[in-house]
């Protein structure tokens, strides 16, 4: 029995050690890392990294052309179709969708923002523990709610202010009863059942919840379409400051900011752009949506200042080391150009806040900054004449460093929000 059971064990971790070593093949990455879908401008053609082991069976139906580990997607007509891969030649492998769509054009922006969002739900900060007979209890916490859920419904109403959650509390509370609270939670949405408890100094029944329905910040406006007027900002989305997931955005406002001073950044800490809110004479605008590479939305009218011409978008693959700018405010409401040097590409056909490095090379930009500071996110960064890409993160061991997004994902997550 225990040389069976012994025998077991090793097969086992055989089996176990061959799907650890065959997950970090080549061939398996890319298949596991295929694009959900595949958006190419008419006119120009995208190389996609391309499994081995995956055929397309007949790829003359498709204006696609399989090499050696890779796949280039030419767009030719606007249109829509699916690429169906198969696994050794003959096993169904996910289909990925190919749209094709006019040539990208968009306009830099640059210009410094100030966004407030209200939420769709309650954002929870922490807990408040109420006295009870000289002991502190908190419910909330009891009943397995984590700071930074958000709370959507409450005895199944929907929750939309700090008002509407106390009348629920207030009135479960007087019944003796659980309020029923429907949860989002960092990966699923739950239902808590948290019972109220009185507060003798309060004169009020509580959870024990110290709640948030909004959020708002500075930033910088990436581009904007000179038609349709539809935006794009920051190139990382809002969170809850807690799980860093996005927040659900309800509704919201955009609005032009006005730089009064910079912090620089150093080796001890992140700098940043210290702003105030201008009127809309700028820019202005709502916010649609909150998604991995920021926030979308119309604006009302053009911006008076920055960047007027519309320029191509390049697709990651365009993208390469070398010279480049990046457009963002330094003072007032006024965009400026600053030189960059794009250090490394990462060739990427799934969504990533991370798919340059560059470094700040502009002696203007580091004597008043040391580099990337917090409110720069969304900066538009240019190269060859193309928007390639948003300023997303600072290196904060060398400020000097930053990460940045492609302009293609900020694209693709506008046409689609």
């Amino acid at each position: 029995m225990k040389r069976r059971q012994q025998l077991a064990r090793i097969i086992g971790l055989i089996g176990a050690a061959t799907v650890i070593i065959t997950g970090f093949l080549p061939p398996v990455r890319q298949m596991v890392n295929l694009p959900k879908t595949i958006m190419v401008p008419s006119g120009q053609h995208i190389s996609l990294p391309w499994s081995t082991w995956l055929s397309l069976g007949s790829p003359k139906a498709y204006p696609v052309f399989v090499e050696p580990g890779r796949v280039d997607i030419w767009g030719a007509n606007p249109g829509h179709f699916v690429l169906q891969p198969k696994l050794f030649g003959w096993i169904p492998w996910r289909p990925v969708p190919v749209d094709v769509t006019k040539p990208l054009y968009e306009v830099p922006g640059g210009q410094s923002i100030g966004v407030v969002v209200n939420t769709r739900g309650l954002v929870v900060r922490g807990y408040a523990p109420i006295v009870v007979n000289g002991h502190l209890v908190d419910p909330a916490e009891e009943a397995g709610i984590d700071k930074g859920d958000v709370i959507v419904e409450a005895n199944h109403h929907l929750v939309t202010s700090n008002q509407a959650l106390e009348q629920a509390v207030q009135r479960s509370g007087k019944r003796h009863q659980a309020v029923a609270l429907g949860v989002q939670g960092a990966r699923h949405f739950h239902w808590r059942y948290v019972r109220p408890v009185w507060s003798q100094t309060q004169h009020a029944w509580h959870i024990g919840v110290v709640v948030q329905g909004g959020a708002s910040g500075v930033g910088t406006l990436t581009f904007y379409d000179p038609h349709t007027l539809k935006y794009a900002a920051l190139g990382h989305s809002i969170t809850d400051g807690l799980t860093r997931i996005p927040i659900s955005v309800r509704s919201g406002q955009l609005t032009g900011a006005r730089i009064v001073g910079i912090i620089a950044g150093s080796i001890h800490g992140p700098g940043q752009k210290i702003g105030v809110l201008a009127n809309g004479h700028n820019v202005q605008g709502n916010v649609v949506s909150n998604g991995l590479f920021g926030i979308t939305g119309i604006l009302s009218h053009k911006p008076l200042w920055g960047p007027k011409k519309a320029l191509p978008v390049a697709l990651p693959d365009q993208v390469h080391p070398g010279p480049a700018q990046i457009i963002t405010v330094l003072h007032g409401q006024s965009p400026q150009l600053f030189s960059i040097r794009i250090l490394k590409t990462y060739l990427q056909w799934h969504a990533h806040t991370k798919g340059l490095l560059f470094e700040v090379d502009d002696p203007a930009l580091l004597r008043q900054t040391g580099g990337i500071i917090q409110g720069m996110s969304g900066s538009p960064i240019i190269q060859d004449g193309h928007l390639v890409g948003a300023v997303t993160h600072v290196l904060m061991s060398r400020p000097s460093l930053g990460y940045g997004c492609y302009a293609y994902w900020m694209v693709k997550q506008k046409s689609f929000s």
